[in-house]
């Protein structure tokens, strides 16, 4: 049996509205007013964010079952300036204004369910089509009446809640991974807290407390540089010119955005591969599995464990982990102290920490007993929220392969038996 469907545009089905163009006061706190920046991999992200006053907020987004300029619960948000193309289903408990750099569709009828439009809008077809309309120039601009022109496949209503229900399950098990693995990277930076820096650590009672140059340490720890710590190591790039540098690479190469856009704290492919030549014929620097990559330019101190030998660009420092300083004493020290070397991070343009600044830190080295324990504990919630990196990964790939599958009409979901909880026809 077909699939029954019609390709309609988006102006057909919904109402297309954005942000405020006027000109709001920013302040520090108050309502959220978000601009296309905020929207990412259809979450808020909310890093950077601005804020208005509620009087403003109230003068400028108007209340009402008609207006186009406060967010709806059901509403799908759209950046169409910068950052074109993101959509983010706007939940109950949202409440913020937008810029006039994002859309918002609203349904004009019962015939679309807002959580298989904001599918739709993720899918290839939509995507290409906003990517064909802004002539693929990375930074650009799309109209209100470029987005009522954008196509919108119209299935019925039971086939658009099955197929939303589908994908919103992987996005449910994926968000429910990633509050585990945010839960128990607290716990381990806690625990460190706890041991390495308050200094209660297992039997501190019978330890007492004696000067050093960082303050009062425990008796038996040794103050000592990162040069006589840790070995690191900086990066490089090979020549774009040579393509045999290149192409047909298999060296996980990191840049800083590889580890920015992922904020995990195991990095287990690079987005660019070099080959060994390009490897001999650069800077880059070759270094083992489970050492820590640390972001040293522009947005500082970034921090991840790369599961595969790898090297990185310039903008990094890498921090090789030893029987004295084992990787996740080391890995957590580093994670404690980003706002004191944002803080030695020097250069007019973007900050940036050198290796001869960061050799030159000091830090308290406890006994191997201590850090042998606390490897044993952390090692453990490492190694589940590996799992569970792996386990979300996994997700991701297969909503991204069911995606156009469902959207498309290939896979015919009409026999199945769900349908996306509490969400209104």
């Amino acid at each position: 049996m077909s699939v029954s469907f019609s390709d309609i545009t988006i102006g057909e089905t919904f109402h297309v509205g954005d942000g405020a163009h006027a000109s709001i006061k920013r302040i520090d706190h108050g309502v959220l007013y978000l601009s296309s920046r905020n929207f990412k991999d259809g979450k808020l992200d909310v890093s950077k964010v601005y804020y208005i006053s509620e009087e403003d907020y109230q003068r400028h987004f108007k209340a009402s079952s008609k207006s186009l300029t406060r967010i709806q619960p059901g509403d799908v948000a759209l950046s169409i300036i910068g950052t074109i193309g993101e959509p983010y289903l706007v939940k109950p408990t949202d409440r913020f204004g937008l810029s006039s750099a994002v859309a918002f569709l609203r349904p004009k009828d019962g015939s679309a369910i807002p959580a298989y439009l904001y599918y739709w809008l993720r899918g290839p077809e939509f995507q290409n089509a906003v990517y064909a309309i802004k002539g693929g120039v990375a930074q650009g601009y799309v109209s209100l009446e470029m987005i009522r022109s954008l196509p919108f496949r119209r299935f019925s209503l039971p086939q658009q809640r099955k197929i939303a229900a589908i994908l919103s399950a992987y996005d449910d098990l994926i968000e429910n991974n990633l509050r585990r693995i945010k839960s128990l990277e607290e716990m381990a930076q806690n625990l460190y807290r706890e041991w390495f820096v308050k200094f209660r650590f297992p039997g501190h009672e019978q330890v007492r407390m004696v000067d050093s140059p960082l303050g009062k340490i425990p008796e038996g720890w040794a103050v000592r540089t990162v040069a006589d710590t840790f070995q690191i190591l900086g990066g490089g790039t090979p020549s774009k010119k040579a393509s045999e540098y290149w192409e047909g690479g298999s060296v996980n190469w990191y840049a800083p955005t590889d580890l920015t856009s992922s904020g995990s704290m195991f990095m287990e492919r690079s987005g660019t591969q070099i080959t060994e030549l390009g490897l001999k014929k650069s800077s880059a620097k070759l270094f083992p599995p489970f050492s820590v990559m640390m972001t040293s330019r522009a947005t500082l101190g970034v921090i991840s464990i790369n599961t595969t030998e790898a090297a990185t660009n310039q903008g990094f420092i890498t921090c090789v982990p030893n029987s004295g300083f084992p990787l996740y004493a080391l890995y957590h020290w580093l994670k404690e102290n980003i706002e004191y070397f944002i803080s030695l991070g020097t250069g007019a343009t973007f900050k940036e920490i050198t290796k001869g600044v960061f050799k030159t830190i000091e830090l308290a080295v406890p006994p191997r007993d201590v850090t042998s324990q606390f490897e044993e504990m952390v090692g453990s919630l490492a190694q589940q929220i590996l799992n569970l990196q792996q386990r979300a990964r996994n997700l991701r790939q297969t909503r991204d392969l069911l995606l156009p599958k469902l959207i498309s009409g290939e896979l015919d979901v009409s026999h199945l038996d769900i349908e996306i909880e509490g969400q209104a026809a």
